[in-house]
């Protein structure tokens, strides 16, 4: 049984083991998005459009001549935008293959955190190194946001890197360097990089006795820090005219009463789905901990995270994805904690060290195969592929925006629910009835209680006069007037699923 001895030389074997991760991770994904029609999810298209636009010289927005932020992540959109422009290719494709490269990093990023903590491990098999990247690696959520066409994989390996050059800070000179880079890369995928931050550079304060040279380091972080936040929400304020993306007030982020009953919700999902293996966390000596370095900074990550998702009340959407960046650090904590429980037992009684070895192996494996199951089955495969037949609907969306674009006047106005895909493929003026890409909409009052989905207002909606109104977003069928009828795309392939509504004959404006 190879044993993680005292040295820092581990035995080939460790490469094997990740090899394997990286083969199974990569097979996982791709049977999870040919599940899906090899689909992204209908969201990430509100990125695409936004980078479509900038390609073909509009700017950076959603519809042309309108600066409205509606999107959180302004990096993963500055990258995914050449490939928008791609001739024959969909950036389907392309947002699939990055997304999975940048899991497969992540996978190596968290097996170096997780040798950071070789100490905790010494006398285990060499496996148990390896345990928080095996539980990331069988998270269905993780698989799903790897082919999902979104952020996260990319926001989660920014915050990866900040762990991991943050625990080295004292290892090399120009570690503090990589970590601020890092924390700027953080902030331009997702505003919450400001949050990271903040949290960062209070445990880099409490533990400043801990760190090599701290004032040099401290103020020349804060320095680049603060020249990034200058620049950034200056072009920010001067392009959009405010620094608070669009998506913070259509979300209603300051509906706190209302929030916190549904980030009770998610959570209670995100965590409960996993709390077997979490619960391990429970076994680490907390006193202790709060004093150790690395320990203290991932409970402190993870603590304020987990609160500032209850705050902005979780996602609507089913697959975690909110949830996601913390994964890794709840992961590594588990496996600390289950760690600590198995050297507790073995110290109970030393002679049956062999005995404790093998328990914590069936454990172990247990853990893993119930983590694969109960994430597949009770998560996003079972409710977004079988139950739900959401592929269907990314697929038929694309469709129809098809079909608009070839089929309608360049000049039609549309109005839709799924802000992503019809918009992108369709490329018409469009009202986003939900309001994250409409600055009118998204200062309306709150509506209902749903995570993202809070804010509509019909009346608004008609008063623009949209040829074409896609899927209900707050209202009823009674609440749309005579003039409207129902209406789909004649041939099959191009039928929307989503009931669309159009403006009969007489009373549309036809300028072709």
């Amino acid at each position: 049984m190879n044993l993680i001895s005292s040295t820092d030389r581990l035995p080939k074997v460790y490469k094997k083991y990740f090899l394997a991760l990286v083969l199974f991770f990569i097979f996982y994904c791709i049977f999870l998005s040919w599940s899906f029609l090899f689909q992204n999810v209908d969201d990430a298209y509100i990125s695409f459009r936004y980078g479509k636009n900038l390609m073909e010289g509009n700017g950076l927005v959603y519809n042309a001549g309108e600066y409205v932020e509606g999107y959180t992540n302004f990096l993963w959109t500055v990258i995914t935008s050449p490939f928008t422009v791609v001739k024959g290719i969909d950036i389907s494709i392309f947002s699939l293959i990055l997304g999975l490269i940048i899991s497969i990093f992540n996978i190596y990023l968290i097996s170096q955190i997780s040798k950071t903590f070789f100490d905790l491990f010494k006398n285990l098999p060499i496996y148990f190194l390896f345990l928080p990247s095996i539980f990331f690696v069988l998270d269905d959520s993780i698989a799903f946001w790897a082919i999902g066409g979104m952020e996260f994989p990319i926001y989660t390996m920014f915050i990866l890197g900040i762990v991991y050059y943050y625990f080295r800070i004292n290892e090399r000179s120009h570690n503090y360097i990589y970590m601020a880079f890092m924390m700027v890369l953080c902030t331009l995928t997702r505003p919450e990089g400001n949050m990271i931050f903040v949290l960062t550079m209070l445990h880099f304060l409490l533990n400043m006795k801990k760190i090599d040279k701290f004032g040099n380091k401290f103020f020349a972080i804060i320095a680049i820090y603060a020249l990034f936040v200058a620049i950034y929400y200056g072009f920010k304020y001067l392009y959009y005219g405010q620094v608070i993306p669009n998506t913070f007030y259509a979300k209603g982020v300051t509906d706190i009463r209302m929030n916190m009953l549904l980030g009770f919700k998610y959570l209670a999902l995100c965590i409960g789905a996993r709390m077997f293996i979490f619960i391990f966390i429970l076994f680490i000596p907390f006193k202790k901990a709060i004093k150790d370095f690395k320990q203290s900074y991932l409970i402190l990550f993870a603590s304020l995270y987990i609160m500032y998702i209850f705050v902005v009340g979780g996602d609507w959407m089913i697959a975690n994805r909110f949830f996601v960046p913390i994964i890794p650090m709840m992961y590594i904590l588990s496996a600390i904690g289950l760690v600590t429980a198995i050297k507790k037992l073995s110290n109970l009684n030393p002679d049956y060290i062999r005995s404790t070895v093998k328990i914590s192996k069936v454990t172990a494996i247990v853990l893993s195969i119930l983590l694969f199951v109960i994430t597949l089955t009770f998560l996003e495969y079972r409710q977004l592929i079988i139950k739900d037949e959401n592929y269907n609907y990314e697929l038929q969306w694309s469709m129809f925006g098809k079909w608009l674009k070839e089929n309608t006047s360049p000049n039609t106005v549309i109005a839709v629910g799924p802000a992503g895909k019809i918009p992108y493929y369709s490329e018409l003026y469009t009202i986003d009835m939900w309001g994250l890409n409409n600055s009118y909409i998204a200062k309306t009052p709150s509506k209902r209680l749903q995570a993202g989905h809070k804010k509509f207002d019909i009346e608004y909606v008609l008063s623009l006069n949209p040829e074409f109104i896609i899927g209900y977003a707050g209202f009823e069928e009674e609440d749309i007037p005579p003039k409207y009828e129902k209406f789909n795309a004649p041939e099959e392939k191009y039928k929307s699923i989503d009931v669309v509504f159009r403006l009969k004959k007489e009373y549309r404006t036809e300028n072709r």
